[in-house]
């Protein structure tokens, strides 16, 4: 016999992956939460100048997004591919024609995440070593004192 989990009911955190937990309850999925970080990132980032040490903390988060995306694909692709083993699929065509094709864009996306992860890495650490001095203090801010709050 073959048990199946309820992928899209399992809660991680508080929240779950599409949006609703097991009792129908509405909850923000972190799909949902991921979208809406970048938005809040691309209000937060349009407004002057980012100076390197705040940019450099911002890249720092970022790329994990390129080195975990990967394997948060991988594990869909192969989640999707045995789903035409355990549920009744149906589809306008052939189902596994559907999933060949999502399969091959999934991993084209997979390498593409994967280089963005390297790229947010490289631009981090071309920076990494780049200060300012402020305007009002005069003092360097390259994360001189381990207890600077920035």
């Amino acid at each position: 016999m073959t048990v199946i989990t309820n992928v899209e009911n399992l809660i991680h955190d508080g929240r779950c992956l599409v949006g609703y937990d097991d009792q129908g309850e509405y909850v923000a999925g972190w799909p949902e939460v991921a979208r809406e970080s970048i938005r809040a990132i691309n209000h937060l980032t349009g407004h002057g100048p980012i100076p390197a040490p705040t940019l450099y903390r911002v890249l720092g988060e970022l790329k994990g997004v390129g080195h975990l995306l990967p394997q948060a694909l991988a594990q869909m692709t192969r989640g999707l591919q045995k789903s035409l083993e355990v549920y009744r699929v149906y589809d306008a065509r052939d189902p596994a024609d559907s999933v060949l094709e999502a399969t091959l864009l999934l991993n084209q996306a997979l390498r593409k995440a994967a280089e963005l992860g390297e790229l947010l890495e490289a631009a981090q650490a071309a920076i990494s070593e780049q200060g300012y001095h402020d305007e009002d203090e005069g003092d360097p801010t390259l994360f001189d004192g381990e207890d600077d709050p920035r």
